[in-house]
This record gives structure tokens, C-alpha cells and sequence, in this order.
């Protein structure tokens, strides 16, 4: 049943002219607005957001980048509302890996005597403040059925700036960061 016929169940007599043509737009009214809320009650959670997935990059301060697939950007949306943060090593590791990409840390240490051996790596003092992202593997999106969104290409990967510009957002502000990639 629509809601221009429940409006008219709730008048005594039945309408005519006028009065039925009003109430048959006010019940055009109130469909659009149930199927409105509808979609907003389906938007309203990034993991199934489509056309409100720009207010939720921007409440998340994310800038998507042109050809990024749907579910790379919904992924990144949940990806940043779910982190606690953290500044350990094991942190950045499961940063990454939520990306897709498997990284080890290297922390650089100073040669100090006493603690060093021979041939151990010469490293100034200024090198405890520097660590070696080392990068393998590549997060791939492949399209899929009701996920992704019409116009896409059928598979996309992260392009290692992205890991670069998120671990050099997310790192101590003390500290530089150089990635290698096997």
C-alpha cells in the first residue's frame, strides 16, 4: 500500500476533486521520503556507502584519486575510522598489511663502541632517527558484482605513493623514512 492510499483510509468520507488531488501528491511526497530514508539508512555505514562515500572521505580527510576503485576507497574510509594508531614498529607492519602490502622495518642504529662488533654498518649518531621501510608484494583490487561500480577497470593496485604519503603521514614527525622495494 502507498501512502496516498493510507492518507485517504484516514478521512471519513471519501475525497473528491481538489482534496483527492492533494492528497495523492502528498502521498507522492511521503514515498520519496521513505525511499529516501531507505537509502539513507544503507548509506549511513562507509562499508555500503556509495553516494555519501565523498562526505565520508571528507570527514576521514581522504582524497581519493581519480581511477581509485569503489572498494579501495570504502576499504581506506573503514581503514582510517578503525585504527587506534600506535607508534611501534608492529604497527606500521599491520598498517600496511590492511593495505595489502607486506613491509619490514629496519631501524638504523648508530655505531657505538662497546655494542658493536667489526663489520657491523657505520652509521652516524643522526641514524637512530632514520629506518628503512623494506617493501614486497602489492595490494590488488580485482572488480566484483555488487562491490564495485560501473566503469571501473577490473583490476587496480595501490600505487606505492600511497604507502609512501601514509607512512610519512603517520611516523613520528622526528623521524625520516626511505623505502626499498625487492
Amino acid at each position: 500500500m502507498n501512502h496516498a492510499d493510507a492518507l485517504k483510509l484516514l478521512f471519513p468520507i471519501e475525497l473528491a476533486g481538489v482534496f483527492a488531488q492533494d492528497t495523492a501528491l502528498e502521498g507522492v511526497v511521503l514515498d520519496e521520503a521513505e525511499a529516501s530514508a531507505a537509502l539513507l539508512l544503507r548509506e549511513m555505514f562507509p562499508d555500503r556507502a556509495d553516494s555519501l562515500l565523498p562526505d565520508w572521505e571528507r570527514v576521514c580527510g581522504l582524497t581519493p584519486g581519480e581511477t581509485d576503485p569503489l572498494q579501495a576507497r570504502r576499504d581506506a574510509v573503514l581503514r582510517l575510522l578503525r585504527s587506534i594508531g600506535g607508534l611501534s614498529r608492529q604497527y606500521f607492519i599491520e598498517m600496511a598489511a590492511t593495505f595489502g602490502w607486506t613491509i619490514t622495518i629496519d631501524e638504523l642504529k648508530p655505531f657505538m663502541a662497546g655494542c658493536s662488533r667489526a663489520g657491523d654498518t657505520l652509521y652516524e649518531e643522526s641514524a637512530c632517527f632514520i629506518w628503512r621501510v623494506n617493501v614486497s608484494g602489492n595490494a590488488v583490487y580485482r572488480f566484483r558484482s555488487g562491490v564495485s561500480a560501473a566503469g571501473e577497470m577490473l583490476t587496480w593496485w595501490i600505487p606505492y605513493a600511497d604507502l609512501e604519503a601514509l607512512l610519512n603521514e603517520l611516523k613520528p614527525a622526528h623521524t625520516y623514512v626511505f623505502f626499498n622495494y625487492e
